[in-house]
């Protein structure tokens, strides 16, 4: 499948560093084209990989996510993202938790609210910030990467949700057509971890026949890759 507009590409990939590693080459053709694209712009993988791993001269097999990173020098290594414990720091990177941020993050996953975070460059901007549900990581992702819509699922945003989303906060949306134009509501927020706005607490709207309802996941804003 070729991939355009990426910061790395198929032929860029170790794959001899991954199979070492215990991950058939194999693992990509296996990828969704947007999960694929993510991957190649050194984002982590959606699916967790078991990896051989070699812990006090004892070798075990461990659930990680991986990622590609490039040099300076234009080299693609692979990091490891094994699951780690639930814990959120005081601090992250430069910015200091409140007892209700922690919570906001331990509850929901999610912090809520942008922030402003210095990231590895030493350079200062705008975050969002959320757990990845998988591996327990605090994830941040810069807000001008995220673009809210003008319309979700058929429901075209009022400029207070559109503003809201944009800030972090939780949106209710109703009347959002699902499979076979089924409408549902909705709880929407950005979700850092997935990259996206995701749907939570689903309902069901009244409908003529009883049946069950079933959304379609939601991939939510496609962000700017930048």
């Amino acid at each position: 499948m070729e991939q355009q507009n990426t910061r790395m590409n198929m032929a860029d990939i170790p794959f001899e560093k991954l199979e070492k590693a215990g991950i058939d080459r194999n693992f990509v053709s296996r990828m969704e084209s947007r999960e694929l694209t993510d991957f190649l712009n050194g984002f982590r993988s959606d699916k967790l990989y078991t990896i051989n791993a070699r812990i006090n001269d004892q070798d075990y097999k461990i659930p990680a996510k991986i990622r590609l990173q490039q040099g300076e020098d234009g080299k693609v290594d692979v990091k490891v993202h094994p699951i780690q414990r639930l814990f959120v720091p005081d601090e992250y990177l430069g910015h200091k938790f409140t007892k209700e941020e922690k919570g906001a993050l331990l509850n929901d996953k999610n912090l809520g609210k942008t922030v402003e975070l210095t990231g590895r460059d030493g350079k200062k901007d705008t975050y969002y910030l959320s757990i990845d549900p998988k591996t327990n990581e605090l994830i941040p992702l810069r807000a001008k990467h995220i673009q809210v819509p003008d319309k979700i699922k058929g429901v075209a945003l009022t400029s207070e949700q559109k503003e809201k989303l944009a800030a972090g906060q939780k949106v209710t949306v109703d009347g959002m057509l699902g499979k076979n134009n089924k409408k549902f509501g909705a709880t929407l927020q950005v979700n850092a971890a997935e990259r996206n706005i995701s749907f939570s607490n689903f309902k069901q709207e009244k409908m003529q026949k009883s049946e069950d309802l079933k959304p379609e996941k939601s991939k939510g804003a496609k962000p700017k890759v930048g």
